[in-house]
């Protein structure tokens, strides 16, 4: 058996080996920034998860289809491959994509708490939007007061606008590259709906993580767990 002495030296290096390996990830975090529930829209005030139409791009985890009402695909019609319309599936927007026709804005607020946090940002909509990132947190009035990321593009496709804009098919989504910050955001995505009567919805995704080098702080915590290491060999060496 390991003598009492031996066995607090064993632990002790245990422990700091521990702290070694975590002290480059002390500061690191996910900012996960995924359509769900917990996002907002200035319609009802809060986002519902949609029956989603065959045709558009799967849900991943952690983030799915929203509206602000049950817009999506109603019923499924597999004689003629289109959803039937349900009470609450919107009009479709008249004239250019302004913001006084947006059908709907979606918030999502969240807070890089890193030095810098980077991803990328993916958008889908149906039937089109335009995106922006704003400063602080945002729960009213349109996108226009932030960094505008894409314009919504009213020329559609079989099922919804093409890109660059945000559709709603596999593959042709919004896509973008994020390095933000410490500091607290709000995702604005401005949703139109094109064709009236059929499903509307948006999707959005993106995982933020720090990939700097570690901080400071992190080279500070390695040096003292390699010092304490050394301490510790020592006294085994002794004993």
């Amino acid at each position: 058996m390991l003598s009492v002495a031996r066995s607090r030296i064993l632990c002790s290096g245990v422990m700091i080996f521990a702290l070694m390996l975590c002290a480059p990830f002390a500061f690191a975090g996910t900012v996960d920034i995924f359509s769900s529930t917990t996002g907002t829209n200035n319609q009802t005030g809060t986002d519902i998860a949609i029956p989603v139409s065959p045709a558009w791009a799967p849900s991943g985890p952690g983030y799915e289809w929203i509206s602000y009402g049950n817009t999506g695909c109603n019923t499924f019609v597999a004689l003629t491959g289109r959803c039937t319309p349900g009470p609450q599936n919107p009009a479709g927007a008249s004239g250019p994509l302004t913001s006084s026709n947006i059908t709907a804005t979606f918030y999502q607020t969240f807070t890089v708490t890193d030095t810098f946090d980077s991803g990328t940002l993916n958008v889908w909509a149906d039937d089109t939007a335009s995106v922006y990132l704003d400063n602080g947190t945002v729960s009213s009035g349109d996108g226009s007061s932030g960094e505008l990321l894409v314009t919504a593009n009213p020329i559609l496709n079989t099922n919804c606008g093409d890109p660059p804009a945000p559709g709603c098919l596999p593959g042709m989504q919004f896509s973008t590259f994020l390095d933000l910050p410490t500091g607290t955001y709000t995702l604005v995505v401005d949703a139109y709906q094109l064709v009236g009567g059929s499903p509307f919805g948006v999707m959005y995704d993106a995982a933020l993580s720090n990939n700097t080098v570690p901080e400071p702080a992190s080279f500070m915590l390695m040096g003292l767990g390699l010092a304490g290491l050394g301490v510790v060999i020592r006294r085994r060496k002794r004993a």
